[in-house]
């Protein structure tokens, strides 16, 4: 059965709690550990938080391609703004296309398949006012 993003959300944030019981465990023994000791437990910390951003960043990937939000659909509605940029007259509607497309790249750069489903909508909308 393939990973799905609920399921990479999920291990994200089970790696994230074992790092943060491993930071605990460090701190709760510092008087017992040795120098190399705390540093090689550190270093194991930051490791476990690391692979759980990693798994964030996958888990929003498969939400991507689980969505109807997937590149194709984004990269149309890119398309349809810059045609629709170079057509229309009145300048009304060429912000409407601009804040359409400024909202669709911060949903984009925000990592929110949800709203990059609604954003890349809003631009076709935006482009057939």
């Amino acid at each position: 059965m393939p990973l799905t993003s609920a399921d990479a959300l999920e291990l994200s944030k089970q790696f994230r709690d074992l790092a943060n019981d491993l930071g605990n465990f460090r701190f709760s023994n510092w008087q017992n550990l040795t120098s190399t000791q705390k540093r090689d437990l550190e270093d194991e910390e930051w490791s476990l938080l690391n692979a759980a951003s990693d798994m964030t960043t996958k888990a929003i990937g498969l939400a991507l391609e689980e969505s109807d939000a997937n590149f194709q659909t984004v990269k149309s509605s890119v398309g349809k703004a810059k045609k629709a940029i170079k057509k229309l007259e009145k300048v009304g509607d060429v912000i409407k296309v601009a804040t359409a497309s400024v909202g669709l790249a911060a949903a984009i750069m925000a990592k929110d398949p949800g709203a990059i489903a609604k954003n890349a909508k809003l631009v076709v909308e935006a482009t057939t006012t």
